[in-house]
């Protein structure tokens, strides 16, 4: 189903859909009954579904926004699929992982690592995200080549323009930022391979033995090491960030971009993210509304 093509929900009601689909889903699995505990409620609706021993991920704010939701997932699922079985260190996929689709909802299911009361260190994500780059460098050839900055971008603000949440002139100055930051980055990258795709330390959860695990694998694909290495080396903040880049350096051996040369990396990656929030302040505008509206600004009005 194209979640798109529906109208938008209350976040409350959006909300206790995606939990009736969790439990639904739990209970189609041969499960039992369970009543979904939430993690998070973002751009997805996180859900551990007690034990079970899996999290369930119900792609709601996100979904709403793209034309095939199953299809990304599927994606995701995918990797995950890709990353256990080369011996990477991933939050593994559930057996009966779907992506399943539920009340027009898509939900994908991951096992669950417990509760999270710490973030990995620049250092850590570094080694991680270096130990992702030589396990799974070569992996995942028949995987799509970036569409993380086409799809991604153009589908959420067809989206808001469509329901009359962004209006035709910023749409057209968005649309143009987008072809000038894609001419932009044209035959760059020195390799490709497989991407995390939102390589930060957010995305790192620890497992029962103390490794950091790669979750959220929505955005991988194939595509340069750069982005991956931009993001990294720019999130959640500069001091982070940089402190992350030169230990990825300093532990794969090899020098790391400058700022310069990621900076046009990072114009996509600024733009797929005001992409998100656009379409995310569709159904969820309490949280999302006011900074797409300062991300717009900082954009393309700044």
């Amino acid at each position: 189903m194209n979640n798109a093509t529906q109208p938008p929900q209350s976040p409350p009601a959006i909300r206790e859909r995606g939990l009736r689909a969790a439990t639904d889903l739990a209970r189609a699995q041969g499960l039992g009954d369970v009543v979904p505990q939430v993690l998070s409620d973002r751009g997805s609706l996180m859900v551990r579904l007690p034990g079970t021993g899996l999290v369930a991920r119900v792609c709601t704010h996100t979904g709403a926004q793209r034309r095939d939701p199953g299809w990304w997932l599927g994606q995701e699922v995918a990797v995950g699929r890709i990353a256990q079985e080369a011996g990477a260190l991933v939050v593994p996929p559930a057996p009966e992982a779907g992506p399943h689709e539920v009340d027009g909802l898509w939900i994908s299911l991951w096992t669950d690592l417990g509760d999270q009361d710490s973030r990995a260190t620049p250092e850590e994500s570094a080694a991680a995200l270096a130990e992702w780059h030589r396990v799974l460098g070569d992996a995942g050839q028949d995987l799509p080549v970036m569409p993380i900055v086409h799809a991604m971008i153009t589908e959420p603000l067809e989206y808001a323009e469509r329901l009359g949440h962004l209006d035709p002139v910023t749409r057209a100055a968005l649309t143009r930022e987008h072809e000038e930051a894609l001419a932009a980055v044209e035959g760059l990258g020195t390799r490709q391979v497989l991407l995390h795709g939102d390589a930060h330390r957010g995305n790192l959860l620890r497992d029962a033995d103390g490794l950091w695990r790669w979750n959220d694998l929505e955005e991988a694909c194939r595509g340069p090491i750069e982005w991956d290495l931009a993001i990294l080396g720019s999130t959640p903040d500069e001091e982070t960030g940089a402190a992350a880049l030169t230990a990825y350096g300093q532990i794969t051996g090899t020098p790391v971009p400058s700022q310069e040369e990621l900076a046009p990396w990072l114009r996509l990656r600024t733009l797929e993210g005001t992409a998100w929030l656009i379409g995310c302040s569709v159904t969820f505008p309490e949280r999302y509304a006011e900074p797409a509206r300062r991300a717009i600004d900082e954009l393309i009005r700044g």
